[in-house]
């Protein structure tokens, strides 16, 4: 029996694989965490489906190394589909709840435009991704400190979620003022959200970034709805596609902080992985 034969039966030896796709290329490397010994392929990149890339630089990669795909249990991915969706325009249609008084918050956005007093003749400032027509207000109010100011009308809440309903969107933000603070009104949102637009994604300020400043709070969550639809399509193909030749393998994505970020929490926050795996 040849070496390589053994490496394949041995269930004792483990690996771990990383790859970095690009625009151009899709980079793997393959870590043999007994002996510390590291094979590498590069393949041509796929846009159409990132996963057919990896799959394909896998296979060449386990090919060099002589070894199963099965023995591998541990993949860390850096991608660019939550960058290049962002970039082309493609993400979602995107629906936003915000507090009653702030339907405005991200066209209003900062007053700051670079460059000067020129700045202001030649800036021409970006669409929002979540248009004016397809946001709406809730009625409540949150405290600074948390408490709660005015419930939630939740009567009104319905009624303007089933007009948002009409209009087709693909995922939905909710940004309350001072959610930071007490999640409580968007809790419910969700929920009721949940109800009324079954099976469209819904982010929440207070889970994406709970901190202070509304427009970077709003701004930040719409981005994780904008790319939220195609980010979980991908990861749930490769998740599949991994799972058809490996043995019960971990998948971990880069985070544009340099971490990791499990496939579900990726799936559910992908503006996380914005900037991250980029050329």
């Amino acid at each position: 029996m040849c070496s390589s034969d053994l490496r394949q039966e041995s269930t004792a030896v483990s690996y771990r694989l990383g790859v970095d796709v690009g625009g151009t290329f899709t980079d793997l490397l393959l870590v043999d965490e007994a002996s510390g010994a590291t094979w590498s392929a590069k393949v041509p990149s796929t846009p159409q489906d990132q996963s057919i890339g990896v799959l394909t630089g896998l296979e060449r990669v386990c090919n060099k190394a002589g070894i199963s795909p099965k023995q591998i249990d541990h993949v860390m991915h850096g991608t660019t589909v939550a960058t290049n969706t962002v970039l082309t325009g493609t993400g979602a249609k995107c629906g936003l709840v915000t507090t009653r008084g702030y339907r405005q918050v991200l066209q209003i956005a900062r007053s700051y435009v670079p460059g000067g007093l020129g700045g202001w003749v030649i800036y021409n400032k970006s669409l929002p991704m979540a248009p004016l027509s397809c946001t709406i207000e809730a009625h409540e109010r949150i405290g600074a400190h948390g408490d709660v100011v005015e419930k939630l009308d939740e009567a009104r809440l319905r009624e303007d979620l089933r007009k948002l309903r009409k209009k087709n969107i693909e995922a939905l933000t909710v940004s309350l003022i001072n959610a930071f603070a007490n999640d409580t009104h968007e809790q419910r949102v969700l929920a009721i959200a949940g109800e009324e637009l079954p099976g469209i994604p819904v982010s929440l300020s207070s889970q994406v970034v709970p901190e202070m400043q509304e427009y970077e709070r709003t701004v930040t969550t719409v981005a994780n709805s904008y790319v939220r639809p195609r980010v979980a399509r991908y990861v749930r193909n490769l998740t599949e596609k991994l799972a058809a030749k490996t043995d019960a393998v971990k998948l971990h994505i880069l985070r544009s902080d340099g971490g990791l970020a499990s496939a579900k929490s990726s799936e559910e926050f992908p503006v996380n992985l914005l900037m991250s795996g980029h050329e």
